[in-house]
């Protein structure tokens, strides 16, 4: 046996597991879980009957090479849907045919068939109305089978004898939970208790908010057909109320952000599938055939492209693996970043002061509320010298004003005069102004500039930093002041929208980035140094060796940098990807995927980083609660913070010492976490990392 090993191929086991990865995925995909362990359970789960295990495994494999042999990429069969739809497929057909030469030449064909359906509907489906296509092929292909195999007469019909030695266990329970079970089981072709108790079990382990709204599916679908006046036998013994299970972890824990507001919508689809699963019965019993899934993905695809036009705030836009996980990486992301795409700079260099803020007290309201305003002031809290009589006794009078964004200058003027201090002109409430559009879609208007002072014309491109001319006092301004905000029309006077600063240094130290400053703050703009932003400009195959040691192990780990196929960047050590990238001088990590210790250390120790730390800077940043030992312990705090969001910020505070290290301190499940990062003197990225959460300690040196 050593022999045989030795002689393999060096890649024999990396292409082994290229080959079965998507396939074990596509049976974890009938959950909405890709997830190998989850995957590589249900796969036993299907042999319990090794007629049913071994036609899904059938079809899956036949599905899989001929989409190899038309030449599909393996990027593209790694995406789970369009192999379990076929292995949904195979399943069926060993639920109703025993396995002979003939099914199995059925089982090539009808998988072959579905793969073809799964990626041309895919693609339509996508490219027209931005929708998934749930298990439609595996329905269309699912009525095909059962109607052309009336004419089969040499196919053993599998399904019409019991199944007894699955069938008698669990006989005993209450009628509800039997029902509950046995339809759950039914998902994957396997309408017994037992099926049903083993999949509700690593539901629960793996992902409480699916295992929660399976139970809620189930009991708001069943109580509305027995408040229709059907029998407690009638409604609990009716398998196809698996439709209800799936409408609502689809659509409450997938393809929505887990939050009251998702539960309640996938509860009011599961009342809306209820009819339609009956009507369906009546339709296609009559053709002596099952429903399948189809009022399943009929509501589930009308309530998600309804919530898409509606623009829901809570529809998933990426979804990653399990609903605990999308929640936390939602929630991290709208409070690191939020109005992500509408961030700008600050208008000019040096030490201002916040005049007035969003919702400002004087003329910042109603459609104009979201709006900064900008002046200078002393230690005294002054913005002028002398008596102020003059507009040269103010500090930010004919001071430069500097373009926050890179765009093109679509409307200037430039000839009111300045108001003497006290006074405003009450008739040209913008005074001199200057109106850029940005190349991401919205418009900045900068006001009350000096009198001929612009230095930019109408059609100029202009970058961040490019001075647009000198502060004044014109138009409704009663001292010379800045006045900024973000507008989505052309008409200069529109009505303001949500924005924030891209970053930003307070008097204090204090290091900010996406966020509205307010009232009375004095802040500068914040400037990268250039050999930090080189350090941690990490580059396709940059290779980082580090030695971990901590917790009784001490192993060596190289990490890779990669390029994601939507253009982003990650590192990799081969067990998962951290996904990062550098914005406006800060270096981010975004996300972990996959299960990788290394990677979840770095991801909280550099979860934020301003490339200037030349001087003594705080900055305060949202991490992710990936740390603990136990992740069953870490999804049920995410499912409770499913019901209150507020319970998943978890806040650290980052204080840097020199300009090549930094500490961090944060509270998590009332663990302290520490950390201390070193950067490199002489090479790209971190030298080293210490951590400590309680009474762990870990620590990553490097030993390239």
């Amino acid at each position: 046996m050593e022999k045989i090993l030795l002689n393999l191929p060096k890649d024999f086991f990396k292409k082994l597991r290229q080959f079965w990865e998507p396939i074990i995925k596509a049976y974890s995909g009938i959950f909405f879980l890709p997830n190998l362990r989850v995957g590589t359970i249900v796969l036993l789960l299907t042999f319990l009957d090794f007629n049913i295990g071994l036609s899904g495994l059938l079809a899956i494999l036949s599905a899989y090479l001929f989409a190899r042999f038309l030449g599909v990429s393996k990027d593209f069969i790694k995406l789970d849907y369009y192999i379990y739809n076929p292995l949904l497929v195979g399943l069926g057909i060993g639920f109703l045919f025993k396995l002979s030469l003939i099914s199995l030449v059925l089982i090539v064909i009808l998988s072959s068939l579905t793969f073809l359906l799964t990626f041309a509907l895919s693609n339509i489906f996508w490219y027209y109305l931005r929708l998934p296509i749930l298990s439609i092929p595996f329905v269309i292909v699912g009525i095909v089978t059962y109607l052309a195999s009336y004419k089969y007469s040499k196919l053993f019909v599998y399904y019409l004898y019991p199944h007894y030695e699955l069938s008698s266990i669990l006989q005993n329970l209450p009628l509800i939970v039997k029902g509950f079970l046995s339809s759950l089981g039914a998902i994957v072709f396997y309408p017994y208790p037992i099926v049903g108790l083993l999949i509700f079990l690593f539901l629960l382990r793996f992902s409480p908010i699916l295992s929660f709204l399976s139970v809620v599916g189930y009991l708001v679908g069943t109580t509305f057909l027995y408040l229709l006046g059907l029998t407690p036998t009638q409604v609990y013994s009716d398998i196809s109320a698996f439709n209800y299970i799936l409408v609502a972890t689809t659509v409450g824990g997938v393809f929505l952000v887990p939050h009251p507001r998702s539960y309640l919508i996938a509860s009011l689809g599961v009342l809306i599938s209820v009819p339609v699963v009956e009507a369906a019965k009546v339709f296609f019993q009559y053709y002596g055939i099952p429903i399948f899934a189809l009022p399943f993905n009929a509501v589930a695809l009308l309530i998600l492209y309804t919530l898409f036009l509606l623009g829901y705030k809570y529809l998933s836009h990426l979804y990653l693996g399990t609903p605990e996980r999308t929640l936390e990486n939602y929630l991290r992301s709208t409070k690191r970043f939020p109005y992500f795409g509408r961030e700008i700079g600050l208008p000019f260099s040096g030490r201002w002061t916040v005049w007035q803020s969003f919702d400002g007290e004087w003329t910042h309201r109603g459609p104009w509320k979201y709006a900064l305003d900008f002046v200078i002031t002393d230690e005294e809290g002054k913005t002028y010298r002398d008596s102020g009589y003059y507009l040269t006794d103010y500090y930010a009078y004919r001071k430069p004003v500097l373009s926050p964004v890179s765009g093109i200058v679509v409307e200037v003027v430039d000839g009111y005069p300045d108001n003497p201090p006290g006074s405003a002109d009450k008739e040209n409430n913008w005074g001199n102004y200057v109106l850029i559009y940005d190349w991401r879609g919205f418009y900045v208007l900068l006001c009350h500039f000096a009198q001929n002072s612009i230095k930019v014309k109408k059609g100029d491109k202009v970058e961040r930093g490019t001075i647009l001319g000198l502060c004044g006092n014109s138009g409704y301004s009663p001292q010379p002041h800045i006045h900024m905000h973000v507008q989505l029309l052309p008409k200069v006077g529109a009505a303001t929208v949500p924005f924030v600063i891209e970053n930003y240094i307070t008097d204090q130290g204090e290091f900010k980035d996406y966020s509205v400053p307010q009232k009375g703050e004095v802040i500068e703009a914040f400037y990268p140094d250039k050999v930090l932003k080189e350090k941690f400009n990490l580059l396709i195959e940059d290779r980082f060796k580090f030695l971990l040691e901590g917790n009784g192990e001490t192993r060596e780990q190289e990490l890779v940098v990669k390029m994601a196929e939507d253009g982003t960047f990650y590192l990799t050590d081969g067990k998962g990807k951290l996904y990062f990238g550098q914005r406006f001088g800060v270096f981010y990590t975004y996300r972990v995927e996959g299960n990788s210790k290394v990677l979840k250390l770095l991801s909280m120790a550099l979860s934020k980083l301003p490339l200037n730390l030349n001087r003594k800077l705080l900055w305060k940043d949202y991490l992710p609660i990936g740390g603990s030992k136990n992740e069953f312990i870490e999804n049920l705090y995410r499912f409770i913070a499913s019901f209150y969001h507020k319970l998943l910020a978890v806040e650290g505070i980052f204080r840097n010492e020199d300009g090549f290290s930094y500490r961090l301190k944060a509270k998590l499940f009332n663990r302290s976490i520490e950390s201390y990062v070193k950067i490199s003197n002489k090479r790209k990225f971190v030298e080293e990392v210490n951590l400590k959460i309680d009474k762990e300690r870990y620590t990553l040196k490097r030993i390239d």
